[in-house]
């Protein structure tokens, strides 16, 4: 029995090495037939040298094309096409010499299919890394080098036919609609092709409205945004389309979308909803300096973005408060620059009775302006605001008009200025005081087994 066992084993490796064998002897005769042999050697040999030739000359051919990228005659464009030819010199100086070699060999009626093949690899390699620099998403960019390169590859090797056909051949069947691997290949590039599209045509609008000086940046920021909105659905449905898909199915899914956003997704549509509202009535826009109150206290600084979920505040600390849009439309807002920067602060200051007054309010005058930050019109003043228990209370009023510098340190400037005019002109700032008033006809009542208080100490 186990000699049997052996026999089968030894046969089984037997056949193996048979296998392999006759697989080693068939890429030998594939080598003899089309690479060893003398038409093929000197495709390789011509393929090698322009190798070398390249590798000695980019140097050259990069220090020719940086001097044609600072040739303004050129345009920006090619300016641009050439600097990124200058940084990959080395696949373009080989791209030349190959098809100066495929020309001369071609003279001579000599075999080209290996330089032919070798010439359009690299053909496409420079093409696909010249065009993707123009992508400005790096991710993106490597996807598109990506696909194209094998693309390219594939179809210089006489494979791409085969690929496309095995993909139609390939899919899946979703009820009465047969989805097969290339529609949705063809799907997604057109897909990517569109939002690229999208998001430059939104871009060059952006642009474009940029320049128009009386259109408030809040009315711009909405234009675009819906710009981008509808041309990014557009995009997505045309894809569906060209895939194959009924969009009457979306329907059903319409339904679960609701039963989502009413359960799960309520205050990510507010918030979406909120930044529409408010980029509409112009309420909050990038660039205003606003207060507004939160579950932490109060928020106080610059708008500097806003967004379909939140809007981005700097604040004087220097970091930046995050505040859902849908607090800006709930809660009380104090935007600081919303029709004028022009903003009017007060500071309450305290004197002593024996004061001069006028002279304690000219003075307080004087201080505030000179402050660089408080305006000279409209003008500083200084009023009586009352009596108090133990000061006759000022109120000084001055104006600024760029909130969004701060406010509390022109205020800080100020009452440094008053506090040293005070001890220069002898204006007292009184302590808190309070009269205590005794009274010694008080008859105090005392029990008749309890001692009277002795008042002699």
């Amino acid at each position: 029995m186990e000699n049997d066992e052996q026999t089968i084993v030894e046969q089984e490796v037997e056949l193996v090495a048979e296998a392999v064998t006759n697989q080693l002897l068939r890429i030998n005769e594939w080598l003899y037939t089309n690479i060893l042999i003398l038409e093929s050697l000197y495709q390789i040999a011509a393929i090698s040298a322009t190798f070398f030739l390249a590798m000695l000359l980019r140097r050259r051919v990069k220090r020719i094309l940086e001097r044609l990228s600072n040739e303004r005659t050129l345009g920006a464009t090619v300016q641009r096409l050439m600097r990124t030819a200058a940084a990959i010199a080395m696949p373009v100086a080989w791209v030349i010499f190959l098809s100066i070699t495929i020309s001369v060999f071609d003279q001579f009626e000599l075999p080209i299919h290996f330089l032919r093949l070798a010439n359009s690899l690299l053909l496409a390699f420079v093409v696909i890394s010249i065009v993707s620099i123009f992508i400005p998403s790096p991710y993106w960019s490597q996807v598109f080098s990506w696909v194209a390169w094998s693309a390219a590859a594939l179809n210089a090797l006489g494979l791409l036919d085969i690929v496309i056909k095995w993909l139609r051949e390939t899919g899946i069947a979703v009820g009465p609609v047969n989805i097969t691997a290339w529609a949705i290949v063809k799907g997604l590039m057109l897909t990517a092709i569109l939002i690229w599209g999208a998001n430059a045509l939104t871009g060059a609008v952006e642009r474009r409205l940029q320049s128009a000086k009386k259109m408030s940046s809040a009315l711009r920021l909405l234009i675009t945004r819906l710009l981008r909105m509808l041309l990014l659905i557009l995009a997505v449905v045309i894809a569906l389309v060209s895939v194959g898909v009924d969009l009457t199915v979306f329907a059903v899914f319409s339904g679960a979308l609701g039963i989502g956003v009413g359960l799960g997704l309520r205050r990510t549509i507010e918030n979406l909803l909120a930044s529409y509202t408010l980029l509409a009535d112009q309420s909050v826009k990038p660039g205003d300096v606003i207060e507004v109150v939160t579950a932490n206290g109060p928020t106080y600084g610059e708008v500097k973005k806003m967004t379909t979920r939140y809007v981005s505040v700097r604040t004087r600390d220097g970091t930046e408060a995050l505040i859902p849009n849908e607090v800006l439309i709930a809660n009380t807002v104090t935007n600081w620059s919303h029709s004028d920067k022009t903003t009017r602060r007060r500071i309450p200051v305290g004197v002593s009775y024996d004061a001069d007054i006028e002279l304690a309010r000219q003075l307080c005058i004087d201080a505030a302006n000179e402050v660089p930050r408080v305006l000279k019109f409209p003008k500083t003043a200084c009023l009586m605001r009352g009596f108090g228990d133990s000061s006759i209370n000022l109120e000084l009023r001055y104006w600024i008009d760029d909130p969004e510098n701060g406010v509390a340190n022109v205020a800080s400037d100020i009452l440094v200025l008053i506090w040293e005019k005070f001890k220069e002109n002898g204006i007292e700032v009184p302590y808190p005081q309070h009269d205590i008033r005794m009274r010694t006809d008080v008859q105090m009542e005392h029990s008749p087994n309890q001692a009277p208080v002795s008042t002699e100490d």
